[in-house]
């Protein structure tokens, strides 16, 4: 009989290999796309750099095109709200720019993944294994030895988002990313309110109910960094810190918020449904969410 032991082992080396490979082809596909954006001197908006390599969306262009255009900027980054860290907004960063990273994950099975894969030993990663939240937020920063010069930091934790901006926007990195909820509209800033945990599924099963809306990520930086625009997925808005505003700031026409148009909806047995943006918002209509402005308890409807 064969050995089941030695099936796995070989299916595993053969599946890390292909991978490997897959990955390599990927990359020097998104060179030749970064070198070409990179000759661009103005762009009408974002979208117009956008290419996925590892990013769920377009980001992964946006990101190389704003640090080429960037000098001196750290090579080092924060990634929060990961998972496996095979679609991330920064894994094309640790792959083909060299940088050292930065990753917060909370789910074990997550970051074990993370830790078995090769990238964990071929480069600077550093992981920790926890829900961040604003009880443990210093802890953790501590404990990961973060530089206090980075470059860039990505948000997406699809829960206490606005609140956790509140402590991460002191580390005043070049570049911001974060995740908004493009089904709380764009005229107002509203947020979930707070929980130490927080878990989008469960706190409602359609996974619409979390974050902040875009106007709540803005008002929280507006102070020191400067809003650049979202990718054309309308989910992620991008900011630059004022300091380096020179280099990125006249190289834009339009700091174009785009309108989110996937459907990710789900129904009472995590099943997609495919609900369109009026009716995703009634089945939230009696959840309760903040009115930062008047720091009042709302509820959608």
């Amino acid at each position: 009989m064969f050995n089941l032991n030695l099936k796995y082992k070989i299916k595993k080396t053969i599946k890390s290999i292909y991978s490997d490979e897959f990955d390599k082809k990927i990359i020097l596909e998104a060179k030749r796309l970064g070198l070409k954006n990179n000759k661009l001197s103005k762009i009408s908006d974002l979208s117009k750099v956008e290419f996925r390599v590892f990013s769920q969306w377009g980001e992964d262009g946006i990101i190389d095109w704003l640090i080429n255009k960037i000098k001196k900027i750290p090579n080092s980054f924060l990634e929060i709200g990961t998972e496996d860290y095979k679609e991330s907004n920064t894994r094309y960063l640790l792959l083909n720019n060299g940088w050292d990273g930065y990753l917060i994950e909370g789910d074990k099975s997550a970051t074990k993944k993370i830790k078995q894969d090769r990238i964990f030993w071929k480069y600077n990663l550093n992981v920790a294994e926890k829900y961040l939240n604003l009880s443990n937020f210093d802890e953790i920063i501590k404990e990961l030895k973060i530089p206090k010069k980075i470059g860039l930091i990505s948000l997406d934790i699809d829960g206490n988002d606005y609140w956790i901006l509140q402590k991460l926007k002191f580390f005043k990195p070049v570049i911001f990313i974060c995740e908004f909820n493009p089904l709380f509209g764009y005229k107002k800033a509203i947020s979930v309110p707070y929980k130490k945990i927080f878990n989008r599924t469960k706190e409602h099963y359609s996974n619409l109910y979390f974050g902040a809306s875009i106007k709540a990520i803005q008002s929280t930086l507006k102070k020191e960094f400067i809003f650049i625009g979202t990718n054309s997925a309308g989910n992620n808005a991008f900011f630059i810190n004022k300091k380096f505003k020179k280099y990125i700031v006249p190289k834009i026409n339009k700091y174009k918020i785009y309108r989110s148009k996937f459907k990710e909806s789900r129904n009472k047995n995590n099943k997609l449904n495919y609900l369109n943006k009026k009716q995703s918002i009634n089945l939230l209509k009696n959840k309760k969410i903040i009115d930062l402005k008047n720091n009042k308890i709302l509820t959608i409807k």
